[in-house]
């Protein structure tokens, strides 16, 4: 469970803080009062006690409960702010490593599922850190101390309190390994909650269009039966074994009842001594009973931890010790495979994109286009084969180097809840109010946000949800243009507009494309006519390729996908039906 914390959080002794010592600390002065009470009963039975001795009694009292308020305010404050700041540098370092990952990860992992760890589960190890951990100790501590006074005063009934301890501690371990069993079991259904959660969300325009509201809420629904069942379960398993814990460890008191009212009429106990054990033995049983339930979910939410260790355990794209930097920005494929876990995307892609040219990747849905362009921007590493700018192997160059060099504008853009300004001002973070008003008029977007309520300062929603997809579009080419890299890539980014936004961004793509080293995966094929070179990609493969008119007259695979496109465009509504 610790090691698991340690290495999550990369501290070794960051748990052995000021905030342990002060809870040390804070248990001493818990404790001392049993020995200042000790004092004052031995004192009563042998006669009536003074003024001036209780007035010193009650001064002591209240200074030992000021410094036991003092080490606890500080415990508190200083385990607060340790655990913020190391879970801080986790969220930190779970971001950057995310950003590092291959895109093959986010594929086989659903959002949900990682939003839950980012969120909850960070939470969950917080807690540890922030109140568990120190209150752990504390009621570890505490007992410690409190055996230690009883084992001076009276060493045969400290034994009878002690004797309980070593009997209830399999049972603690027992309900541990209980909810080591279930805990991932309860975190993973917590996780899908999550995640039917989000896609009921996002997805709830599309859901209500296709009348789909009682379907698709079943299947929220049965996720979060799945995990009342897994809770109930991981209660009803651990529960009564953390109560057997509790009654074993009072068995110690029932012991110490018999044994001291035996040496008490046995004439060698003292009274005093009796009650005092009476009184302290209240001390050191509860707090152990709180560590053993306080254990047991630390135990539960150290699951919580693994699955951020999980994370962390995904090896993220390694980076060049020697990096390098090309001196242009053509685009090469030498004999390029990739495959994702058992299925090859692609089987041995050739190509060359010169620089300052324009190379169109056209072909069937699930073809790999979009993973050849994926692989200019490494989001994975190829299989076999290199990818190449400017002679520069893509592997050999810093990811953030790489990434700078390319503007991508995909079919379906992005937009954070941010103003348009701020969301266009991401392909350049320190650009000037002129540079991005600039921008947004060569991507022909410039009239439509002067419009918005608050012009630049408009908030786009969440995706973008303020806009029109024809917006939205325009403002990522604004955004692309405004980062004005080498290369540009661009991803059916008018697969899915009407005609007046395709007119509007095919000439912003004009600009944006202006003297760059252009990729395009083009749905219509229209719109790639004058494009330098065509490749015709099927089953991942370069099938055919060379210009419009040349690939027509081949008769191959491009010359039917445009004449299918032909006839679809000519459709039109006759006696009722589209024919």
């Amino acid at each position: 469970m610790f090691s698991t914390i340690r290495l999550i959080t990369g501290r070794s002794r960051g748990l052995l803080s000021r905030a342990t010592l002060y809870t040390v600390l804070e248990m001493i002065a818990n404790a001392a009062p049993a020995g200042l009470l000790y004092a004052i009963l031995a004192s009563l039975f042998q006669g009536p006690a003074s003024l001036k001795q209780i007035l010193w009694w009650t001064v002591l009292l209240i200074g030992l409960f000021a410094v036991q308020a003092l080490f606890s305010s500080l415990g508190q404050i200083e385990a607060q702010s340790n655990g913020a700041t190391i879970m801080k540098d986790v969220r930190l370092r779970l971001g950057e490593h995310l950003r590092k990952l291959p895109m093959g990860y986010f594929a086989r992992r659903d959002q949900g599922d990682i939003s839950h760890t980012l969120l909850t589960n960070v939470d969950e190890v917080e807690m540890i850190l922030t109140h568990l951990f120190n209150h752990v100790i504390g009621s570890i501590i505490l007992p410690i101390v409190s055996a230690a006074f009883l084992l001076v005063v009276d060493w045969r009934l400290a034994l009878a309190v002690l004797v309980s301890v070593p009997l209830a501690l399999p049972l603690l371990y027992w309900s541990q390994t209980l909810m080591s069993r279930r805990s991932k079991q309860r975190q993973e259904a917590a996780a899908a909650v999550h995640s039917r959660l989000l896609e009921y969300v996002q997805t709830i325009r599309l859901i209500k269009a296709n009348n789909q509201t009682g379907q698709r809420f079943s299947r929220l629904d049965s996720a979060m039966a799945q995990l009342r069942d897994d809770s109930i379960r991981v209660e009803a398993m651990t529960s009564p074994v953390v109560m057997l814990f509790s009654i074993v460890l009072d068995l110690g008191f029932v012991f110490l009842l018999l044994i001291g009212s035996y040496l008490l009429e046995g004439g060698t106990l003292d009274t005093a001594a009796f009650l005092i054990f009476l009184v302290v033995s209240m001390k050191f049983y509860q707090p152990l009973r709180s560590a053993g339930a306080a254990l047991t979910q630390m135990r539960y939410m150290a699951s919580a931890g693994e699955r951020i260790r999980g994370i962390f355990a995904e090896p993220p794209l390694s980076e060049p010790e020697q990096p390098q930097f090309p001196v242009s920005f053509d685009i090469e494929f030498s004999d390029v495979r990739f495959r994702y876990e058992e299925k090859e995307v692609l089987r041995g892609i050739d190509f060359r994109v010169p620089e300052h040219k324009l190379i169109a990747l056209v072909g069937p849905s699930g073809a790999g286009k979009s993973t050849i362009a994926g692989l200019v921007s490494r989001f994975w590493d190829v299989t076999g084969g290199a990818v190449r700018i400017g002679g520069v192997d893509v592997r050999d160059m810093r990811s953030e180097e790489l990434l700078a060099l390319v503007s991508t504008v995909q079919q379906q853009p992005y937009l954070f809840n941010e103003t348009i300004a701020s969301n266009i001002r991401m392909g350049k973070p320190g650009a000037s109010h002129e540079e991005v008003v600039k921008a947004a008029k060569a991507a022909h977007c410039h009239a439509f946000i002067e419009q918005l309520p608050q012009g630049y300062d408009t908030v786009a929603g969440e995706g973008g949800a303020a806009l029109s997809g024809g917006e939205k579009q325009r403002i990522s080419i604004a955004r692309a243009i405004l980062k004005d890299a080498p290369i540009v890539i661009l991803d059916e980014a008018t697969a899915s507009l009407d005609p007046e936004n395709e007119a509007y961004l095919q000439r912003a793509i004009g600009k944006l494309a202006y003297d760059k080293t252009v990729l395009v995966i083009a749905h219509r094929l229209k719109t790639i006519r004058a494009a330098d070179w065509i490749l015709v990609v099927d089953e991942g493969r370069i099938v055919e390729e060379g210009k419009h008119e040349d690939l027509l007259g081949k008769g191959g695979l491009y010359n039917r996908l445009w004449q299918e496109q032909q006839r679809l465009g000519g459709w039109r509504i006759k006696g009722g039906r589209l024919s």
